[in-house]
């Protein structure tokens, strides 16, 4: 990948040679207050556009490039300095950086205009508080129907509870309830019948709390005698011999 260095992290950086400030100008020290980061970021907002330059501009000048679209290296202190974010550079960084956009130190705390806290060449994101893209999630749509035709609140219940099985399948912790199937028009093989008036049988299974790999099997059903009987035999082979 190529790498190319800028003014300030090259291998033997020369001194920078701004413009010259009047005699008595002192630049701030880096622990400083609000309004000297703001008299710097309104600055930058105003040399960098005259200059046809974003931040990123002069982030390549002053730290560098890589790749083969030559992205600035290191552009998050730029960035901090234009949105008046601490700390400010100190005095020989803020020297490079006039000499770039070609004024003086004394000119990067003296702006001509006010401070923007949202200037237009940062670029906004949707996680940002300070600079939010303005990129809302939709909110969703309640009643009518869907492209299918489908009612809206029902298929959202639907789907929820679809969701809510296959969870507890891989969890193995389903419970469900479910009628034998009889006496139907077109009953599944081994289906069997039930007498005029029976209630099909109702069983429901949940998985066990206490042992793994078993299930609580709760039924309760008038059945035709050799179906009591089949139950019973199954039940008989499970139990412990003596």
């Amino acid at each position: 990948m190529k790498v190319v260095d800028g003014l300030i992290n090259a291998k033997k950086p020369r001194p920078p040679n701004p413009k010259p400030s009047p005699k008595e100008f002192v630049w701030p020290p880096q622990d400083h207050d609000d309004k000297v980061a703001q008299k710097l970021a309104a600055s930058l907002q105003e040399l960098l556009p005259a200059k046809g330059w974003k931040h990123t501009d002069l982030a390549r000048e002053l730290y560098g490039t890589m790749g083969a679209n030559e992205q600035p290296r290191n552009p998050s202190p730029v960035r901090r300095w234009v949105v008046a974010e601490h700390p400010i550079p100190n005095e020989k960084t803020a020297s490079y950086i006039a000499e770039v956009l070609g004024v003086s130190l004394a000119r990067l705390m003296e702006p001509e205009g006010k401070y923007d806290p949202t200037p237009a060449m940062i670029r906004p994101r949707s996680d940002s508080k300070r600079f939010p893209s303005g990129n809302k999630p939709k909110a969703k749509k309640k009643g009518g129907r869907t492209l299918s035709g489908k009612d809206r609140e029902k298929q959202r219940e639907y789907n929820n509870a679809y969701r809510e099985r296959k969870r507890l399948e891989k969890t193995g912790k389903r419970k469900y309830t479910k009628h034998a199937q009889v006496n139907g028009n077109k009953p599944a093989a081994g289906a069997w019948k039930l007498a005029d008036g029976v209630t099909p049988p109702e069983y429901t299974i949940n998985s066990s709390e206490q042992h793994e790999h078993h299930v609580v099997l709760e039924m309760k059903a008038t059945l035709p005698l050799d179906r009591a009987m089949a139950i019973l035999h199954i039940l008989k082979r499970g139990e412990a011999s003596e």
